[in-house]
């Protein structure tokens, strides 16, 4: 059955359309989706749902909820087609991205409501993602890519580790927001077309609160709004993952960035994995989460000619891979 009156008919519009994009997240997804309704006591929503993986999770999900608006794969297109497929069919005024691997705490979109009428000159609201141990973590303080930010990671400086002991529950206006747990006015993802298909995993949320925030939109971080946040799945140290993010990287310094510029964030970029690789080597035997980070950036540091162009649809990382979208 549907979940309660909070869902509207097909013949009413919602206040919020859920837009949750899966990908073999079998193990994640009733989690997920169980956490919307006591997370919405108060707004009106529908929940619409792609799997970009092999099946399993739509077939998980047709059975156990039943209320979920499937919509048809396209096949591996990657988080942002993905969300640009179900944003085309939401009819929502506001839409809200949620990863799989997020889980909602009671309210959490009734605070979020409150914050876009607090603030509703902003054209995106997020809440506050946690860890396992329900303390804010990192992706609440992901920032527009700089060149500085860049050289301060390969000293170890990242200003985003310093951000982290900022006040959390204080409704916060910032330049990015983490794209797990994150709402856009339907007016303004349609003023600049939504998502940036031409990536395929990570930044292309950063890209489009870049293309909004040169428009003269803000964006706020809702204290009250909160979510727990299995990063990964349970493998932020990913090899893969940090590929993806160094191509997804360079893909927004290739969209966005003079020449000189993209060639800086490369060598950054390369820099600052090669760092880690050696560290790894070196005292990897007597420190394990050495030896982890460092084999995670070994693709990195190895064979940059698979990231250096980003997602470029010659020469990116899966066009050098075998990865495909179909």
């Amino acid at each position: 059955m549907a979940p309660s009156s909070h869902s509207k008919s097909a013949s009413e519009e919602p206040s919020i359309s859920v837009l949750v994009v899966a990908y073999n997240s079998t193990d994640v997804i009733d989690a997920c989706l169980r956490s919307i309704e006591p997370a919405s006591i108060n707004q009106s929503f529908e929940v619409l749902f792609v799997d970009n993986g092999d099946g399993s999770t739509e077939a998980q999900v047709k059975d156990t909820f039943p209320w979920v608006r499937i919509v048809p794969s396209q096949g591996n297109v990657g988080f942002a087609a993905g969300n640009n497929l179900l944003a085309s069919q939401a009819r929502g005024e506001y839409l809200l991205l949620l990863n799989p691997d997020a889980e909602l705490e009671a309210g959490a979109l009734d605070a979020l409501m409150e914050g876009a009428r607090k603030h509703n000159e902003a054209a995106a609201w997020g809440g506050v993602t946690l860890n396992r141990d329900a303390q804010p973590d990192l992706s609440n303080t992901v920032c527009l890519p700089s060149l500085g930010e860049m050289a301060s990671r390969v000293i170890g400086r990242s200003s985003a580790a310093g951000a982290i002991h900022q006040d959390f529950t204080r409704d916060t206006r910032v330049e990015v927001l983490s794209g797990s747990f994150v709402m856009f006015s339907r007016s303004a993802w349609d003023e600049v077309a939504g998502l940036d298909a031409s990536y395929f995993l990570y930044s292309e949320e950063v890209d489009l609160f870049y293309r909004l925030g040169q428009r003269g939109y803000s964006f706020w971080r809702i204290g009250k709004a909160r979510g727990y946040h299995d990063l990964g799945h349970g493998e932020p140290l990913s090899e893969m993952r940090l590929l993806y993010r160094a191509a997804g990287t360079m893909q927004f310094a290739r969209l966005h960035w003079r020449k000189l510029d993209q060639v800086l964030a490369f060598l950054l970029l390369w820099a600052g994995a090669w760092q880690r690789y050696l560290v790894g080597l070196l005292i990897g035997r007597w420190k394990p989460h050495y030896r982890l980070v460092g084999t995670s950036h070994r693709s990195i540091a190895l064979r940059p000619w698979l990231w250096r162009h980003g997602y470029h649809p010659e020469k990116g990382l899966l066009a050098r891979t075998r990865i495909h979208r179909d």
